[in-house]
C-alpha cells in the first residue's frame, strides 16, 4: 500500500513540474479585406489538453460605436464549452476601461515596470505583416506602397522591444496598380511558460498596495463590452 501511495505521490509531483515548465501557446490571425475585419485567436496549454478559441468573425464600425460577433469555444477535455454574442465598443465602455486603468496604476505599486518585464518574458516565434494595396493610380499606388513598408517596419520593431523576438520578422507589401484594393493579414504565435507567468502574477499580488481597489479595476477591465441586439 505505501508502495502505489510513494508511486502515486511521484506521478502527482512529475505532472505539477511538467505542468509549471509547460508553455502556453497563443496563435493570433488578423484579416481585413474590403470592409470585412476578422480576428481568430487560439490559446493552448497543458501540452494541448486545454485549448480555447476566439473568433471575430465579423468587425463593423457604426458612427462612434464598434460592434462585432464572437464566438468562444474550448476548454478541458470533456469539458468543452461555447457561447456566441454581439458587443458593442462606445463611448461609455472606452472610459470604464480608461478608468480601470487608472485604478490599476493608483492600487498598484510600480505597474508599468511589472508589465514591461511580463511582456519582455513573452516569447513571439511567429511575426508576418502581408498588404495588399491599389487606389486606382501608379503614382498614389507606389507612394502607399512605400509608406506600409515603414508601418511594417516601425510595427515589427516595436513589438521586438517590447517582446522577446525568437524569430525574424517577415512581411510583404504588394501593389495593385489595376484596380483600389486594401488587404492586410497579421499572423503571429507567442508563447510563455505557465510557470512564469504564475510568478509574475505572484509578484504583482505583492505589490499590490490596495487590495479592494486593485481587484475592482482588475474586475471592471476583464468584463467583456455588453452585448447588443443580435
Amino acid at each position: 500500500m505505501a508502495f502505489w501511495l510513494w508511486i502515486a505521490s511521484a506521478a502527482a509531483a512529475a505532472a505539477l513540474v511538467a505542468a509549471w515548465f509547460s508553455p502556453i501557446k497563443i496563435r493570433v490571425r488578423y484579416s481585413r479585406s474590403g470592409r470585412l475585419d476578422q480576428l481568430v485567436v487560439v490559446v493552448q496549454a497543458l501540452f494541448g489538453l486545454f485549448r480555447y478559441r476566439i473568433l471575430l468573425p465579423s468587425v463593423v464600425i457604426r458612427g462612434w460605436n464598434v460592434v462585432y460577433r464572437e464566438q468562444r469555444t474550448g476548454g478541458l477535455p470533456g469539458r468543452t464549452q461555447g457561447s456566441k454574442a454581439k458587443r458593442i465598443v462606445g463611448r461609455k465602455t472606452i472610459m470604464r476601461y480608461i478608468r480601470a486603468y487608472r485604478s490599476i496604476l493608483v492600487s498598484t505599486k510600480r505597474f508599468k515596470q511589472w508589465a514591461r518585464q511580463t511582456l519582455k518574458k513573452v516569447e513571439c516565434t511567429r511575426w508576418r505583416l502581408d498588404f495588399r494595396v491599389g487606389t486606382g493610380d501608379a503614382a498614389s499606388t507606389a507612394t502607399l506602397t512605400g509608406l506600409l513598408w515603414a508601418v511594417s517596419g516601425c510595427a515589427s520593431g516595436i513589438a521586438s522591444r517590447m517582446l522577446a523576438f525568437r524569430t525574424s520578422p517577415y512581411g510583404e507589401v504588394t501593389p495593385n496598380y489595376s484596380a483600389p484594393e486594401f488587404t492586410v493579414v497579421w499572423e503571429a504565435d507567442f508563447r510563455i511558460r505557465l510557470g512564469t507567468l504564475l510568478r509574475a502574477f505572484l509578484k504583482l499580488g505583492v505589490n499590490r498596495i490596495r487590495v479592494g481597489k486593485a481587484l475592482r479595476a482588475w474586475r471592471s477591465w476583464l468584463t467583456p463590452p455588453k452585448e447588443g441586439l443580435s
